[in-house]
């Protein structure tokens, strides 16, 4: 019985060593979960804070998460203990404040070690505009510029608010919500002599930023009322030489309360200058007709517009022409080689003027046209193009007889330097001569064989050419009036429009 009992002792201590062993041995397999990776966290709102991270390596066993949080410096506290989810939303956060978390997974052992920290900011409204100024630019406008708030609060800036108070010292009113992120803002149809204060907010997701410091600005006065001028006076015109005339007047007595900023000539009804773009009072007209009169008259430009006109005056250019000397029966080379030289000479200035005359009537018309109403323009073209081409066949008769007579001239040259070299050397052969005398134009060969003496032909041209002057003048003045006629009527209108005007 005693060695029984002895064994019974044994067993039972064996035994409970036995199931010692194993529950020391269950609890040391089971183990504290590894730590959670990748913790990220990310602002929401101006509330919220969203939490995101992966399970532990080896995450068997897990069966939820301990999420920890603080602000600033301070000490992590529980933040709340979730199931077995990688994400969390963190609600009911201040604005603008910076939180910092740390996730521990838990399992059946208890809570293991801690992740890495993350941490986020909410998102907040901006912070006030910088550097807000205005400025005038007229008695209506004022013109406001800024830069933006240092802090846009978390999300990007999608406006301003435009706010202004109408006279510095009652309210701020709303005056424009903008959409971009524009720091310029025109403020326009304000009234002239009147201070106006403005603030800016920003706008962003989460809502109205501060207000920037507020600024004033005070409209420009309305100027005196302005109009066109009055009429140049003391219009004169004074003789240059044989193709220029200088105008000289006075400037209008007054000039609308704006400074003068040019002149418009007219030369024979036709603008020859549309602005002057000086306010000079002197003009000199120059690739004019010899022996050919003018009239002209001017007015003044300003800010406004086109004052009316001066009084008409004329004045004639200087005769070019010289006639033959003596009793026309003894004419030399030279002194015809000096008439064909002065006659292509007038050609010439011919020429220049009547490519000036269809240049400004070109520049008239392309800016009557570009004025005409959309229903008018077609007839207005087509009054251009008569007036262009009456310009045009006002000068083919003149070029035709300065044409003809150059020719005949050069015939006469010609037949006169023949004489004179058979004078001095009877024995040259003609062709020699002929080689020397400027070339004619084609029909000289037959003026040859109309010419019977020299003596004839020099008394042709002391009673024709005297006349040539005449005609040349007698045929532009005849134009001229009949221009001058077709141009009262719309001088009249223009009259009865500038009465209009005032």
């Amino acid at each position: 019985m005693k060695i029984l009992g002895l064994s019974l002792v044994w067993l039972l201590l064996f035994g409970a060593l036995v199931t010692q062993g194993g529950i020391l041995s269950a609890s040391a397999i089971e183990q504290t979960p590894s730590l959670p990776r990748n913790l990220n966290a990310s602002s929401v709102s101006n509330t919220q804070i969203f939490l995101i991270w992966d399970a532990p390596v080896n995450a068997t066993g897990v069966t939820g998460y301990q999420i920890e949080s603080k602000t600033d410096s301070g000490s992590y506290s529980v933040l709340n203990i979730i199931g077995n989810l990688t994400t969390y939303l963190h609600t009911g956060l201040v604005a603008n404040t910076t939180y910092t978390y740390r996730v521990s997974a838990i399992n059946s052992a208890g809570i293991g070690n801690s992740s890495n920290e993350a941490t986020a900011t909410t998102l907040s409204t901006p912070s006030a505009p910088r550097n807000l100024s205005a400025t005038v630019i007229s008695a209506s406008q004022i013109d406001l510029i800024w830069n933006a708030p240092s802090s846009s609060g978390g999300t990007p800036i999608t406006g301003y608010k435009i706010l202004r108070d109408n006279s510095c010292t009652g309210t701020f009113v709303t005056i424009s919500n903008t959409t971009n992120s524009s720091t310029k803002y025109s403020d326009t149809g304000l009234v002239a002599n009147t201070c106006y204060r403005y603030d800016i907010e920003a706008i962003n997701a989460i809502g109205l930023g501060a207000m920037a410091n507020n600024v004033t600005a005070t409209t420009l006065s309305i100027p005196v009322q302005s109009h066109v001028p009055n009429s140049p006076t003391g219009l004169n015109v004074k003789t240059i030489s044989d193709t220029s005339l200088n105008l000289t007047w006075t400037a209008p007595s007054d000039n609308g309360g704006a400074a003068i900023t040019g002149y418009l000539i007219q030369r024979n009804g036709t603008t020859i200058a549309v602005n002057t773009s000086s306010n000079k009072t002197s003009y000199t007209d120059t690739f004019l007709l010899p022996s050919h009169v003018q009239t002209y008259r001017v007015a003044a430009w300003n800010g406004i517009g086109l004052g009316t006109f001066s009084s008409e005056i004329s004045g004639i250019t200087n005769s070019t022409i010289i006639l033959p000397s003596g009793n026309g029966t003894n004419q030399t080379s030279s002194n015809l080689g000096k008439l064909i030289s002065d006659l292509e000479h007038q050609r010439n200035q011919l020429l220049k003027q009547q490519r000036q005359e269809t240049l400004v009537l070109i520049h008239d018309c392309h800016v009557q046209i570009k004025n005409a109403s959309p229903e008018n323009k077609t007839q207005v073209a087509q009054d251009c193009k008569v007036k262009i081409k009456e310009s045009r066949t006002k000068y083919v008769d003149l070029r035709n007889q300065l044409n003809t007579e150059l020719a005949t001239l050069k015939a006469q040259l010609k037949l006169q330097s023949h004489q004179d070299k058979n004078e001095k050397h009877p024995d040259n052969d003609t062709e020699h001569s002929e080689n020397k005398v400027t070339h004619s134009e084609n029909e000289t060969e037959h003026s040859e064989n109309k010419i019977s003496q020299l003596g004839n032909m020099t008394e042709h041209f002391k009673l024709k050419l005297p006349n040539l002057q005449n005609n040349i003048t007698q045929n532009l003045k005849i134009h001229s009036e009949k221009q001058d006629g077709k141009n009262n009527k719309g001088k009249h209108n223009q009259q009865g429009n500038n009465k209009n005007d005032d």
